[in-house]
């Protein structure tokens, strides 16, 4: 990337790149808030609370813009410069080598969150298309330089960019909405456990609480919490149990008897995934609460 005044340049190449990668990125979190706020999570809890909308909106802005610069500096500025260097010196129209470079930066870059644990074509794909955009805004200033035949001043690059980042930030949520909306974007959906599958042990993940059904319909429990709006505790000793299994929109569910006082454990809700089931419940606030789980284990 080359700065103003220099031949064959849009003024404020760096500007350009960081404000299209902010305006992305700005449609991307928009649209997953969408997402996050237009339906449940999978313990049936509503939406972040507005408290933190508002770090959104407030924070956001900055942060995207440093997110902007930084992504600038690894990966558009370098992508734009290795293409140049390439395009003067080998066949090949512009557009090609910058596509290169950015899918070769992509492929260095991706080894870290690969690493980490994450899939590494995945974070390739991400990684370069990230690129994709802001490049294509650096080219499209350098065309209307060229028609204009004098450099953008920075104030103009931000009046160009803004209004197109809103654009796209309005378009992004109207398309997320759509999809929630239409079921594009389906909401989580609990495994489908029948009777005969309930029996064994469910236990936390930290191995303290458990519970152990058997087929006859007898429960024992080990350390299992419980709460209200002003008590939580935990249950131990034998009771029995029962099973509603889900039907459409409405989940499966197990309800207790515990033979001793003072142990209201009430009913548990199926959720988790068809390959690790659990048994959940919420303590407190119905909306935001805790929740406390156990993941299925070995039967009995």
């Amino acid at each position: 990337m080359r700065g103003a005044g220099t031949s064959g340049a849009v003024g404020p190449d760096g500007t350009v790149a960081m404000l299209v990668c902010a305006a992305q990125l700005g449609a991307l979190l928009a649209g997953s808030l969408v997402v996050g706020f237009g339906r449940n999570d999978e313990y049936e809890r509503a939406p972040g609370a507005p408290l933190g909308l508002l770090c959104v909106l407030v924070f956001g802005p900055p942060l995207l813009l440093f997110v902007g610069s930084v992504h600038t500096f690894l990966m558009t500025m370098p992508a734009d410069l290795a293409a140049q260097a390439a395009a003067r010196r080998a066949n090949g129209a512009l557009w090609q080598w910058r596509a290169a470079s950015v899918v070769a930066l992509g492929a260095v870059y991706a080894a870290a969150p690969a690493a980490a644990g994450a899939p590494y074509l995945h974070s390739w794909a991400w990684i370069a298309g990230s690129g994709a955009l802001p490049l294509l805004g650096v080219a499209w200033f350098r065309r209307g330089e060229r028609r204009r035949g004098r450099p953008y001043r920075r104030g103009e690059v931000w009046v160009r960019v803004l209004p197109a980042g809103f654009l796209l930030t309005v378009t992004a949520m109207a398309a997320c909405g759509l999809a929630l909306a239409t079921g594009v974007v389906g909401a989580y959906e609990a495994p489908r456990l029948t009777e005969a599958e309930m029996p064994g042990v469910w236990e936390s993940e930290d191995g303290r609480a458990e519970i152990r059904l058997d087929a006859g319909g007898g429960a024992v429990f080990s350390r299992v919490p419980y709460g209200s709006w002003d008590e939580e505790g935990r249950c131990d000793g034998t009771g029995t149990w029962s099973y509603a299994p889900g039907d459409g929109a409405v989940r499966g569910t197990v309800s207790f008897v515990v033979f001793q006082d003072g142990c209201p454990l009430d009913t548990w809700t199926v959720g988790g995934t068809a390959e690790r089931p659990e048994l959940y419940a919420l303590f407190g606030d119905p909306d935001g609460g805790d929740v406390r789980i156990l993941v299925r284990g070995t039967a009995p």
